[in-house]
C-alpha cells in the first residue's frame, strides 16, 4: 500500500508539472481579495445564538493518547485518540485520527497547527489526500491533524436530520481536538488554520462559523448550498444516495431539497455571513460537476469575495494540480501569520 501511495504521489507530481507548463501562465485566474463583487449583492447576516451554540462542544475532551506510526526527515506521524461524551448515544465514545508533527531543524516550536477535513471518500481512499496535505504542512514547519470518518456518510438510511446530527458531531469533534492540541507545548495556539477539499471544504465552512480562532483557511472545490449541491451533483456517491432515498421513501430530488432546506440548519449558506473573508483562500474548478462551479461562485460571493484561484479543470481532474494547489495554499497560510510590514 505504501509503495502504491508513493507511486500515486510521484505520478501526481509529474502531472502537476505538465499542468503548470500548459496552464500556469494563462490558464489559472487569480482574483485578489474583494475583486469582482456582483453589484448590489449583500452578504447574509452573521449567525447568532442557538445556530452556533449547537455546533460547539458541551463537554471537554479527554486526554490525548498517541501511538507513533512512522517518521521522515520532516515529519513524525502518529495515530491519536481521546474520549468524549456523545449526546446522540448518551455515552462516551472515542474520537480517532492522525497527527503529523513537524520536524524542522531551522524552525523551533511552537508550530502552527492546521485542521484538515477529509474528502467524502476519505476512508475508502485510505485518507491519501489528507495525508498528502499533512505531509506538505510538515515540510513547511506546520503541524496538522485530521479525524477519521465513517466509510459511508451518505447512507440511504440517513435523512437530513441524520446528516445534520453527523455534521454537528463532526464540528464538535474538530473543536475538541483543536482544544486538546492547542494545549501541547509544541503548538502555537495563536496560529491555527484549516484545509478542506470538496466535502472537507463544505464541512470546514461550518467549522469556521463556529470557531473564530482559525485565521488562515484554505477551501478547495467547495460550495455554498448543500441542498442545491445534492440536487445537481454528478458525484456517483451522491447519485446513489438519491436513488436509495427515492427507492425506499419515494422522494424526488426536489423533495429532498425541501427536506434539507427545512431540517439542515448547518447548511453553509446559513452560516457564511459570520466568516471573515480575510481569513479564507478559495480554489474553484470551472468544469466542476461534482460540487458544481456555480455553487463555488455563489460561495465566493456570500463569503464577501475572498482571494480566489479559478482553474480550467474539473473536480477530479484537479488532482493533477494538487502539488501546485498545496504549495501555493500553504505559502498563503504562512504569509497570513507573518508579522505585518
Amino acid at each position: 500500500m505504501e509503495n502504491r501511495n508513493r507511486f500515486i504521489l510521484q505520478a501526481t507530481g509529474l502531472a502537476a508539472l505538465c499542468f503548470l507548463a500548459v496552464f500556469g501562465a494563462t490558464g489559472c485566474t487569480h482574483i485578489a481579495l474583494f475583486d469582482r463583487m456582483e453589484p448590489g449583492s449583500e452578504r447574509p447576516a452573521a449567525p447568532v445564538g442557538p445556530e452556533l451554540e449547537n455546533l460547539r462542544p458541551v463537554y471537554a475532551a479527554g486526554k490525548l493518547r498517541f501511538e507513533e506510526l512512522d517518521s521522515t526527515s520532516s515529519c513524525e506521524r502518529y495515530s491519536f485518540s481521546f474520549q468524549t461524551y456523545c449526546e446522540l448515544t448518551g455515552d462516551y465514545r472515542a474520537v480517532r485520527g492522525e497527527y503529523s508533527r513537524a520536524l524542522q531543524s531551522d524552525k523551533k516550536a511552537p508550530y502552527p497547527l492546521i485542521v484538515i477535513s477529509p474528502i467524502l471518500g476519505g476512508e475508502k481512499d485510505s485518507y491519501l489526500a489528507s495525508r498528502f496535505i499533512a505531509r506538505e504542512c510538515c515540510r513547511r514547519g506546520m503541524c496538522a491533524f485530521f479525524i477519521y470518518q465513517e466509510k459511508s456518510i451518505l447512507s440511504g438510511q440517513r435523512d437530513a436530520c441524520g446528516l445534520e446530527a453527523r455534521m454537528r458531531q463532526s464540528v464538535r469533534d474538530s473543536i475538541q481536538a483543536l482544544n486538546a492540541f492547542s494545549g501541547l507545548e509544541e503548538i502555537d495556539s495563536q496560529r491555527l488554520g484549516s484545509f478542506g477539499v470538496s466535502l472537507g471544504a463544505i464541512r470546514n465552512l461550518v467549522l469556521l462559523a463556529a470557531e473564530p480562532r482559525l485565521r488562515a483557511n484554505v477551501l478547495c472545490l467547495g460550495g455554498l448550498d448543500l441542498a442545491e449541491i445534492l440536487q445537481t451533483s454528478k458525484e456517483p456517491m451522491v447519485l446513489r444516495y438519491l436513488v436509495q432515498r427515492k427507492k425506499e421513501e419515494g422522494l424526488s430530488a426536489r423533495d429532498l431539497m425541501r427536506e434539507f432546506n427545512g431540517y439542515f440548519p448547518s447548511n453553509p449558506k446559513n452560516l457564511v455571513g459570520g466568516i471573515n473573508p480575510n481569513t479564507v483562500l478559495l480554489y474553484l474548478a470551472a468544469c466542476d460537476e461534482v460540487v458544481p462551479y456555480a455553487q463555488g461562485l455563489a460561495l465566493r460571493q456570500m463569503l464577501g469575495a475572498p482571494e480566489t484561484y479559478l482553474m480550467p479543470l474539473g473536480h477530479y481532474s484537479s488532482l493533477i494540480a494538487a502539488p501546485w494547489i498545496t504549495d501555493s495554499a500553504l505559502g498563503w497560510v504562512s504569509r497570513q501569520w507573518a508579522p505585518a510590514p
